[in-house]
């Protein structure tokens, strides 16, 4: 019944090997999740390039693990082939059935099944097979849901968790054909890592747009990712009827990243009612498009209450659809910062002193506070430098740190008062866990 398109999705059967793309910094996770029981769930915002990771996940049981070719299963649930059959869970072991009788597999199988969401209660399919051990799945998705609430009630504690972002600055280098491994080449190459720092502020990084010349071919591209994120991922799975108050919501948001907004000042702007604006960014947040942010007390409380901050996943995306046309990098800079720590799985809020001054980020691990980070586009004006120092120098007094960063496109050094030091990093560095 399957047959056909179970062969057309699986090339690979002749052991063929998968053009690998530009290699994923997640790759390391992904490997030690390969040696254990548990399923990987691989989860992102459309596009960021989850289907090309499958393959280059394949490609590495094939050459690296001499898993046989046949013992290998692909199935993008998305494909047009089973779109009649996504209502009913049982379709789903049908597929699975006829792809024993095209292979009979007599060992372990990699079933991966990307955008598994699109069949409804898979998580019954996943769970019968995890527990007889002789499949081990690989999953995707483009919300976070598939991590959360979906996985409570039948996966629980059997996941691993793998968070797929647009691509990192280190990402992006080696997307355009560079790679700078040691201090001594990043020193060598700064002009040139500068260059292509500025490319990545503007274009943002989802892999597609990396490969792009046109700059407004890439907006126009950025803009239809955006566009299709709001309409596939959040209003069809939601039911949302009025989608132009969607798409106002987000684009609002979007030309206005790392700014604070309440969701009473959110209401007013967008004359929608309290709980609905909840709801939309609860949604942007699910798909991945938006982030908040919230700012950080020791009274779990008042950190509810506070004001929120917002980034996007992509700087690029958020320039593409902003309604403003000042080129603010310092903000787009700022949300690359916010996207890097993410990338590294950081707790991250921001602050605000006792006496009103602002902190971008505040970095928590565990129970402990662990940076004090500002990020501004230039600190050639005294003023600036001076505004960015104060709030530092207050923040390091009320949380009790010595230590704090400046993240700048281009300054470099060190500041030091009463004690404390602030060092002043190129964001080149910083995105690239290079700067001490």
């Amino acid at each position: 019944m399957f047959e056909n398109v179970i062969i057309d999705q699986n090339p690979h059967w002749d052991g063929t090997l998968y053009k690998e793309g530009v290699p994923r910094d997640v790759m390391s996770t992904i490997h030690r999740g390969l040696a254990l029981p548990h399923i990987l769930s691989v989860v992102g915002v459309r596009r960021s390039g989850k289907s090309t990771l499958l393959r280059q996940i394949i490609n590495y049981l094939l050459k690296e693990k001499s898993i046989k070719p046949r013992n290998i299963l692909f199935l993008n649930l998305e494909h047009p082939g089973f779109s009649r059959y996504k209502h009913d869970v049982e379709n789903l072991e049908r597929i699975y059935e006829d792809y024993l009788k095209l292979v009979s597999p007599s060992e372990m199988v990699y079933c991966f099944l990307d955008e598994v969401h699109f069949f409804q209660e898979w998580q019954v399919f996943v769970k019968s097979h995890y527990e007889r051990k002789k499949v081990k799945f690989i999953v995707t998705g483009s919300n976070s849901r598939l991590l959360s609430s979906e996985f409570i009630t039948l996966l629980s504690g059997r996941t691993i968790p793998v968070e797929v972002y647009p691509f990192s600055f280190s990402e992006f280098i080696r997307a355009k054909g560079e790679q700078y491994s040691d201090q001594v080449s990043l020193l060598k190459n700064r002009h040139k890592i500068r260059g292509l720092l500025d490319d990545f502020v503007r274009q943002g990084g989802f892999p597609e747009i990396a490969f792009i010349e046109d700059r407004e071919t890439q907006k126009e591209v950025l803009a239809m990712y955006a566009r299709n994120i709001l309409y596939q991922d959040i209003a069809a799975r939601f039911g949302i009827k009025k989608t132009i108050d969607l798409e106002n919501l987000f684009f609002y948001l979007a030309s206005n990243i790392s700014s604070s907004y309440s969701f009473n000042n959110l209401s007013k702007l967008t004359r929608l009612n309290d709980k609905t604006v909840k709801e939309y960014l609860s949604y942007f947040s699910d798909a991945y498009l938006l982030f908040t942010v919230d700012a950080f007390s020791f009274s779990v409380k008042n950190q509810l209450k506070s004001s929120k901050k917002v980034y996007t996943v992509d700087a690029g995306l958020a320039e593409a659809v902003s309604f403003r046309f000042s080129d603010d990098r310092g903000k787009f800079l700022e949300n690359m910062v916010f996207l890097e720590l993410k990338r590294r799985g950081k707790e991250v809020f921001y602050y605000k002193t006792g006496n009103g001054l602002e902190v971008d980020f505040i970095v928590k691990k565990g129970r402990h506070i662990t940076d004090l980070i500002q990020v501004s586009g230039e600190l050639t004006e005294e003023k600036t430098k001076a505004r960015e120092v104060r709030a530092l120098i207050k923040a390091m007094d009320e949380i009790g740190l010595k230590k704090s960063l400046i993240i700048t496109l281009e300054q470099e050094g060190e500041f030091k008062e009463g004690g404390k030091t602030i060092s002043i990093v190129p964001a080149y560095k910083f995105l690239l866990n290079m700067e001490s």
